[in-house]
């Protein structure tokens, strides 16, 4: 019995026709910014592990495990604001400073969780603050956070 549909030789000059049409179409390119906000943003911020007791650390070494990122980055930083005011800062939210880069007119909730080299086992350091962000933007969608210590 023959197969019926798309041959196989067929299906990759289809495939590559389609990428094509999508690139041509004007619509930016997003993956980066969805690894923006998967390694940057935490809105509603994620409860830490023990709410009788929240503390900055326990909720830095939840989050870096839960994001993958354990032990990867010296310094991460997590965003609590709804994703359109991030989105802002690269339109009118933000003031261009030099090369794609833009600061937030306003402050923003963050955490900060700083790598400990001092413990044995791998673990952060949380800092919670409120500051003006610095965001890299691209096709107005921000795609780089400039960590400021």
């Amino acid at each position: 019995m023959a197969l019926r549909g798309p041959r196989p030789a067929l299906l990759l000059p289809l495939v590559l026709l389609a990428a094509c049409l999508v690139l041509a179409s004007g619509q930016p390119y997003v993956e980066p910014h969805f690894k923006f906000l998967f390694k940057h943003v935490d809105y509603p911020k994620t409860p830490a592990p023990n709410p009788n007791a929240p503390d900055a650390n326990d909720y830095c070494n939840k989050m870096m495990q839960i994001k993958g990122l354990y032990g990867k980055p010296i310094v991460n930083t997590f965003i609590h604001e709804p994703v359109s005011t991030i989105i802002s800062i690269c339109k009118d939210g933000g003031t261009p400073i030099i090369g794609g880069l833009y600061e937030s007119k306003v402050e923003f909730s963050i955490t900060q969780c700083i790598f400990n080299p001092d413990t044995l086992s791998v673990s952060y350091v949380g800092v919670e603050k409120k500051r003006k962000i610095i965001v890299g933007c691209w096709s107005l969608y921000p795609v780089y956070y400039l960590e400021q210590l």
